[in-house]
């Protein structure tokens, strides 16, 4: 680990050298509950940590985004995602799959400036964070990839020109599919353009 840097939202490394890819931390990492109940640890995916780990061999350079929720149901702020941020962070460097960056979609924006829906308290994704990753890394959009399951992440990843691939882990054969995706990303950094569709 060359390098860290911390603030109230980030955590950012050079661990990896290879690509860089950005994942939605929920509902990939960490499975959704119908309802939305409390994560626990039991929560977090091992196929796709398996993936990561592959990645983390080939020395591709990852992170995770996510809106600022916390272990318990409904629970947003900068300290419950610096919480459970810690704990994964952990985990996966025990399990040989450490992250180069954490981060939370508003980390640049302004208190009180977000537009969202009154029922809505989660930070609305825009492409400002992908874009702060990307500077901070020196990454050519051509060399990234965004992965996420939901439209709005997919959106914010349009409006920073870094090509997506939407995801959903709520699949019949969730290892294999985990497998394709490992396998999508791995040639879409080797291409360095989007795939043809």
């Amino acid at each position: 680990m060359d390098t860290y840097e911390h603030d109230v939202h980030c955590i950012f490394r050079r661990t990896g050298t290879t690509g860089f890819v950005i994942f939605e931390r929920d509902g990939l990492l960490l499975r959704w509950r119908d309802p939305s109940s409390h994560l626990t640890l039991g929560d977090i995916d091992e196929d796709f940590v398996d993936m990561l780990r592959q990645l983390r061999n080939l020395n591709v350079r990852f992170g995770f985004i996510s809106d600022r929720r916390g272990m318990d149901a409904w629970s947003y702020g900068r300290s419950e995602f610096a919480a459970v941020t810690r704990v994964l962070d952990e985990l996966l460097s025990v399990r040989e799959a450490i992250p180069d960056f954490w981060m939370a979609w508003d980390s640049l924006s302004r208190a009180g400036t977000e537009v969202r829906h009154q029922d809505d308290q989660r930070p609305r994704p825009d492409g400002g964070m992908i874009q702060r990753a990307t500077q901070w890394y020196d990454v050519d959009s051509r060399n990234a990839v965004f992965v996420g399951n939901s439209s709005r992440g997919i959106q914010a990843a349009k409006q920073a020109k870094i090509p997506g691939i939407s995801y959903s882990a709520c699949r019949n054969d969730k290892a294999t599919e985990i497998q394709r995706l490992g396998d999508t990303i791995e040639r879409m950094l080797r291409q360095g353009h989007r795939p043809t569709a």
